[in-house]
Parts: C-alpha cells; structure tokens; sequence
C-alpha cells in the first residue's frame, strides 16, 4: 500500500512535465511555420531571385526536404564544392599556392584548413567523392548523431541519477530528443546544404557522452578530430590545460599532433600556413549575409554597403574598420569567458556545463557563424534541461525555466518574419540564433548552473 500511495503521483508528476517539455519544444516549431506558411509569398518577395542560396521559410518546409533527402540525397555541395575545387587545385600546377588561387583569386570560400582534405583524400580513394557519395554519408551521419542524442538524453534522466522525482522518463526523453534532432534547424540547414559541419555535431555529441561516461581520454580524441576540421574548437585545448584535464588535453594532443604532421608533409608547409591569413581575413571582414549569426554580421547588417538578404557569391565583403574592432572584441570576450571560468575555480573539477559554455564560446565568438554551425547546442539543451529538474524545489521562481525555452526557440527554429526588419533600426533582430546561444551560455555561467552539474558524472 505504501508504495502504490507514493508512485501515484510519480506517474501523473512524469506525465505532467513530459506534456510541458512536448509543449515548449515542438508548439514554436509548429506555430512559427503555419504563421510562414500563411504569409510565405510575403516572406518570398523579401529574397532576390539571384546569386542566392536556397532558403527554407519555415522548418517545416525543412522537414519536408529532410525526410526527402533520407530517400534521395540532395544535390547541395555546400561544403563539398569548394573542397572538392581544393583537391584540384593541389593536383594542379598551382598546389604551392592553395589558399591564394582558390580563396584570395577566384573568391571561392574555402575556409577550412589543408587537413579537413584528408578525409576526402581518403575517400576519393575508395570511389566515394562525389557529391551524392558525400551526402549518403551525411544522411548516416546526420542519423547517427539524432541516436547519439537521444543516447544523452537517455543518460541524463536515468532514475539515481540526481533527477527529481518530478523529471520526465528516461525513455520519454531519448525519444523527444531524437524527434528533436529532425525538427532543429542548424542540423537540418547542415543537412540539406551538404555540409560537413554535421561530421562535427557528431564527433561533439560522442565527445559529450564520453565525458559523462567518465573517458576523458576518448573525449578529447573526438574533439581533436573536430579540431582537424574546424580549428576554432582547438581553443577547448586551453580551456582542458587551464582546468589541468590531462587526459581530455592528451587526446586533443594525440590526434591533431598526428594529423597535422600529415597534413603539413602531404599539402606543404606554406599551405597551412597559408590558412592563418585566411583566418585573419575572416576576421577582418566577415560575412554580410543574414544567416551570419554573430557580432560581426550584426555589424555588417548596419555598417557595410551590401544588402544582408543577398548572398554574394562571387565578391567578398568590404573591410569596415568598426566591424573589425567589434569583431575581434567579440572574441576576446569569449576567450575571457573560457579561461575565467577555471581560473576563478582552481580547487574546482570542471563538470558538463562547463564544457558546454567553453563551447558554446568557440562559436558565438567567431568572426563568421552561419546557422548551422549552432547545431553544436542540440545535445547542450538536454543538459540545460535536466537542470530545471535538479533545481532547488524551495525557489518559487526559477530564472532557468523561463531562459532555457526562449533559448530553445530562438535558436532551434528558421523565423523568417525577422528578415521584415533587415533594413532598419531592428535589423538585429535577425541575429535570434545567435542571442539564444548567449541566453544559454548564461545558463551554463550561471552559479546555479554550474551547482546543478557539478555531480553529473560521478552519479552516472
């Protein structure tokens, strides 16, 4: 009898709070797109018809695409034109001067370094390097990384994990995070341009399940082959040595070491080299297009002469001293927030939410961050939410269940009315992935936050 009196309202508790996260998670996603879908002729007008990547006015138009593509990939090279241009350029007779034909000369963007050609090396070699080839594997990839979520999601909730009796099911949540993955924008934009950020969203969701799993180790290697891909994440190695997490810090070590050095003997030292003059040129002037979510593109929307609704695909953007300045404040104040953190906590073990805001840091303070490069955060809001259920049930009001849904809604959704405001005072306004992304680092920078964590992997 005792125990039939006090699991009675466990279930109707579970019940309740799995309606409320299925409210707040998917009701946005279904009224913002009814509300485009309604006025889509309006927001279509917005877009020129000319040199301009394919939009999708709302996530259901994404969806639909997405579940299409999982039968007959997609054609977008996103990622995979310019690198492909790559590996031709150093199978030509200009292969000492990647950087400066390809990028500098004929205005091609490829912004990522000579060792993110590895892979592809690796997989021309086995017939696999055509764009159709590379978009099956994304569509493996992009499914692996929704399980690897819903994996999360699953050991985040277990029961004795620290969990209010109030949380929702383990099983409830791995099954709304795999829908999620479907439903949240960045990862479905990577999707359906063809990017190989998505190869990145995954290595980062191992990386966050070996860390709550107790393999450091393992970790940092998924990380560091991130890293050989997009090095901007390279500064988590800092974040690993301030925090004195050897082992997280030897795995980055020991796969980028390796990798590098091949990479240097294969492309040439000059070409690598070659890619920190890119890096500087990035940060220089950035990107004006609005999908650039960050300090810089908010900058660009207002002070460069180009029109942040269309995508210049054969000229770069202008060099505009302020932006320059804004840009590169931006950063600093994010390699501030990742090194403040251990340093202001030395007799401290850093926990997930730290991980998470370090992060999150390496995006938001990026000269250029297009939409999909926040599909990083998917795995993050499941760590965000099992904080409302470890909250102190004593607080009548908890500043973290009212922050984490306006985050979830800014960044996990495509709001297309924002671009009504492109070329006035509120043209900020097109920056919501971006200020949604700040709004969770809060979360996660947050004393509270930090206190939620702190025991996260011990318990599991």
């Amino acid at each position: 009898m005792r125990l039939t009196s006090v699991g009675a309202p466990r279930t109707h508790l579970l019940n309740r709070s799995m309606i409320y996260v299925g409210l707040w998670a998917f009701l946005p996603i279904v009224l913002i797109s009814l509300l485009g879908r309604h006025y889509v002729d309006l927001l279509s007008g917005l877009f020129p018809t000319h040199d301009i990547i394919p939009i999708d006015l709302t996530n259901f138009s994404a969806i639909r695409k997405i579940l299409s593509f999982l039968v007959h990939p997609t054609s977008n090279e996103d990622s995979w034109l310019p690198m492909r241009h790559a590996l031709a350029v150093m199978r030509g007779p200009d292969n000492g001067q990647l950087y400066e034909a390809l990028f500098m000369k004929e205005h091609v963007r490829f912004q990522y370094p000579p060792s993110s050609l590895l892979p592809l090396e690796f997989l021309s070699a086995l017939g696999l390097s055509s764009v159709g080839a590379l978009n099956r594997i994304n569509t493996l990839v992009f499914v692996l990384n929704a399980g690897a979520i819903s994996a999360l999601g699953w050991l985040l909730f277990r029961r004795g994990t620290g969990v209010g009796r109030d949380a929702p099911p383990a099983p409830a949540v791995a099954a709304m995070a795999f829908a999620a993955s479907f439903a949240f924008y960045p990862l479905m934009r990577a999707y359906i341009l063809g990017q190989i950020q998505l190869w990145i969203d995954l290595l980062f969701t191992l990386a966050l399940l070996a860390w709550l799993l107790g393999r450091r180790f393992v970790a940092g290697l998924l990380i560091g082959v991130a890293c050989t891909i997009k090095p901007q994440i390279g500064i988590l190695l800092l974040w690993a040595v301030l925090w004195r997490q050897w082992k997280f810090a030897g795995g980055i070590l020991g796969i980028c070491v390796p990798i590098l050095l091949v990479s240097l003997y294969h492309y040439g030292i000059h070409n690598n080299l070659a890619y920190l003059n890119v890096l500087s040129f990035l940060s220089r002037h950035g990107e004006s297009f609005y999908a650039n979510n960050s300090v810089n593109g908010i900058l660009n929307w207002y002070l460069s002469t180009n029109d942040s609704l269309r995508w210049y695909a054969t000229s770069l953007t202008p060099f505009n001293p302020v932006v320059y300045a804004g840009t590169m404040v931006a950063s600093i104040i994010s390699l501030i927030l990742i090194c403040a953190v251990p340093l202001l906590h030395r007799d401290d073990i850093p926990c997930l939410s730290d991980l998470a805001a370090a992060a999150i840091c390496t995006v938001v303070g990026s000269p250029v961050v297009w939409e999909h490069h926040y599909g990083i955060l998917m795995p993050l809001f499941l760590v965000a939410l099992r904080m409302i259920f470890t909250r102190d049930k004593a607080a009548k009001i908890d500043p973290i269940c009212i922050a984490l849904p306006v985050s979830w809604i800014t960044v996990a959704n495509f709001i297309p009315f924002a671009s009504l405001l492109a070329h006035g005072t509120f043209a900020i306004a097109q920056a919501y992935c971006f200020m949604g992304a700040l709004i969770l680092l809060g979360i996660f920078l947050s004393a509270g936050g930090r206190t939620r964590c702190k025991e996260m992997e011990v318990e599991l």
